[in-house]
């Protein structure tokens, strides 16, 4: 069985939504001050203080609810990866420093013989696009009008493909030099998972290239055999990866 060694935290992106609401909540106090204590001279202040509070609070409403969808998505796919029938070793909503930025990574399976860094996409719509695009197309109606529209994202498989790029550096930065030679040697896997129940990712799921729908994660997982270059993580590898990547 999986064994979980970190549980789903709060993803970097909710310190923004925080920090606009406190903003909302500053402008206001500052507004309602503006206009008690300098009436009636500081109408015109409290008036655009209000005027900002109310146009942060929008922002916070956006952030909040963009980021309270992709953690419904990371929790569908962390409740499947905590349940795999396998010996593996996973980690959720890692978080660290490379190249001079904070990177943030969805999921982290270990397995005996792959890495898997998963990204998750929960996404409304139908996804269409190429392995080799820079960006990818969501198709979608709106919420109140019910019209059709697109828009763009970038293309999850260069997304994951940097983090990785980004793991590997950091893995072999800071495990000690024996593990991290041998970390050198083993091979990680890029996956991009679509979990929302009203998406469409028929277009885009490619299991060559490790693309899969929710439904269909535990088997692609079962399946999956690296390329026969790729060298074995040992118990103390993994043992040491998720010492360095949790702290403890």
């Amino acid at each position: 069985m999986v064994a979980t060694l970190q549980a789903l935290r709060p993803p970097r992106a909710m310190r923004w939504v925080l920090r606009w609401r406190w903003i909302t909540f500053a402008a206001v106090i500052a507004g309602l001050a503006l206009g008690y204590v300098y009436f009636p001279w500081g109408l015109i202040g409290s008036v655009i203080s209000l005027v900002f509070a109310y146009y942060s609070w929008g922002i916070a409403k956006h952030r909040g609810r963009i980021v309270g969808e992709g953690s419904e998505g990371e929790a569908l796919v962390a409740k499947v990866l905590d349940n795999l029938p396998m010996e593996a070793r996973v980690l959720h909503s890692i978080q660290f420093e490379s190249g001079d930025k904070p990177r943030e990574l969805d999921h982290l399976l270990i397995t005996h013989n792959t890495m898997f860094v998963i990204e998750t996409k929960y996404l409304r719509g139908r996804i269409v696009g190429d392995v080799m695009d820079r960006e990818w197309t969501l198709h979608k109606r709106a919420h109140k009008t019910r019209s059709r529209y697109k828009r763009g994202f970038y293309n999850p498989l260069k997304q994951v493909a940097t983090q990785i790029y980004h793991l590997h550096s950091h893995l072999e930065a800071n495990l000690p030099e024996r593990w991290a030679h041998e970390c050198s040697q083993i091979w990680i896997q890029g996956v991009v998972v679509f979990a929302h129940p009203q998406g469409d990712s028929s277009a885009v799921v490619n299991h060559e290239h490790g693309v899969v729908a929710l439904e269909n994660l535990p088997q692609y997982l079962a399946n999956y055999r690296p390329p026969s270059r790729a060298s074995r993580l040992s118990y103390g590898l993994r043992r040491e990866i998720a010492r360095v990547l949790t702290g403890h």
